[in-house]
């Protein structure tokens, strides 16, 4: 079967989740993940990131609404969906006493590798993720950034057609985290799906092809970058100073602003195009005008 021919590997369809006696953690979310794509997921904490995560990797079931999994129904058939899914949890923990080589051959063994398979799948890994000078150390030797490097070795070890990660760079320092990026981009060249949340406007970024951001539980944009950005008109900034400080002026045409700045007097300023924090903050706040006008009606 094709790439074309396949299912996709996540689809989501008026996806709610209300815990009892309790709020919506989401609200009627639909979202498709594509074959070859990274896609982002964005939000404050407590937006429904984790939660929406959660019931993907049948963790949780939904109150309501549809989640298949390379189109195999996530809720009425978990142990199908989840065999296809590798998880990086926000909180996930390692077994002391056990060797990096030999975390990843029990669990090689536990997603249903033969033994001789899951010791080449582990060698293999260890070369691909940087941790050849650590093949022998216990968890409780590795740093965080080698934690988290040997959590998604984990995750791939029976090459799953997804790979999905909640907060994957969390506390990590720079150069762990680039190192783990370069890990998910080469993952993904394979034609495999990642699904990520995160907290770093960076990251996202640079690994994710679309970006969809989440606020009070609901999906209220998912589009590519630049796509997400002409729909605010926010394609470039200009920042200068003033008596009150540093100000900034978004929109479509550089020269345009810049003429509306000098025939104001201000002949210096810094032209940059804006960046994925500009349009989060822009459409979320946008969101939650939306939701006062709604509000007062």
């Amino acid at each position: 079967m094709s790439v074309n021919d396949r299912p996709p590997p996540i689809q989501v369809k008026d996806l709610s989740k209300r815990y009892k006696d309790g709020p919506h953690a989401n609200r009627n979310i639909s979202l498709t993940l594509n074959w070859g794509e990274a896609l982002g997921v964005l939000g404050p904490n407590g937006a429904g990131k984790t939660t929406l995560v959660r019931q993907i990797t049948t963790e949780l079931v939904p109150t309501s609404g549809e989640v298949r999994v390379v189109g195999i129904d996530a809720v009425a058939n978990p142990d199908d969906a989840k065999s296809r899914i590798g998880v990086v949890p926000q909180e996930a923990r390692l077994f002391d006493g056990l060797s990096v080589y030999r975390h990843l051959r029990i669990f090689g063994v536990l997603r249903g590798l033969s033994r001789r398979d899951a010791r080449e799948r582990a060698d293999e890994l260890i070369k691909e993720l940087d941790l050849t000078a650590h093949r022998d150390f216990t968890s409780e030797r590795l740093s965080g950034g080698l934690r988290r490097r040997l959590l998604v070795g984990i995750a791939m070890m029976a090459d799953p057609d997804v790979l999905i990660l909640d907060e994957p760079t969390v506390g990590l320092d720079v150069e762990s985290r680039q190192r783990l990026w370069e890990v998910l981009q080469s993952y993904r060249q394979r034609d495999a799906a990642v699904l990520l949340t995160t907290h770093y406007m960076e990251e996202a970024e640079t690994l994710c092809d679309r970006i969809g951001i989440i606020q009070d539980g609901r999906l209220i944009s998912l589009d590519t970058i630049a796509n997400l950005r002409a729909s605010i008109g926010h394609e470039y900034k200009l920042v200068y100073e003033s008596p009150e400080g540093p100000q900034t002026v978004f929109g479509d045409d550089h020269l345009d602003l810049a003429a509306r700045l000098r025939s104001q007097g201000i002949d210096e300023y810094a032209v940059m195009r804006t960046s994925l924090e500009d349009v989060y903050l822009a459409l979320t706040q946008q969101a939650r005008n939306e939701d006062e006008t709604d509000g007062a009606d």
